[in-house]
């Protein structure tokens, strides 16, 4: 039998997060194509750190579809606003509160990959939040 079908991982089907009852730790289960699983258990860092593995693969990834002239760099349309210099345009986000002295730490991730890290304090945020939500557009009605 060949050694590379039982160590070589296979394309992700499917992912399963549950939360333990008492809020402390997590069970991830990943599922390949061929339906083999591996299952884990995580706590609150592990998690995190999971979490911010995946945005920096997210922004890496990012960074190189740009490079290879990829569908990133073809999302530019003529009738976008023009930036300010030193501006980007973030494709994606990610935020968590500080255990120490209860400011929010976080990262932003541009379309080139770029990442700017990011901390304030809970009124800032709060008034960034109430600032986004009054300048959005509605995009649905419940």
């Amino acid at each position: 039998m060949d050694d590379t079908t039982t160590t070589t991982p296979g394309t992700l089907a499917k992912f399963h997060l549950g939360l333990a009852a008492d809020g402390t730790s997590c069970a991830m289960v990943f599922v390949d194509e061929q339906q083999h699983s591996i299952a884990c258990i995580a706590s609150h860092a592990d998690l995190q750190g999971f979490i911010n593995s995946l945005t920096e693969a997210a922004a890496e990834m990012a960074r190189r579809r740009v490079a290879l002239g990829g569908e990133a760099a073809d999302d530019t349309e003529s009738d976008e606003v023009e930036l300010p210099p030193g501006a980007f345009n973030v494709t994606s986000a990610n935020f968590r509160m500080c255990e120490e002295d209860g400011s929010i730490l976080g990262s932003l991730v541009g379309d080139g990959g770029k990442v700017v890290g990011i901390r304030m304090r809970p009124h800032v945020a709060n008034e960034m939040t109430r600032n986004m939500l009054r300048s959005a557009r509605v995009v649905s009605t419940c």
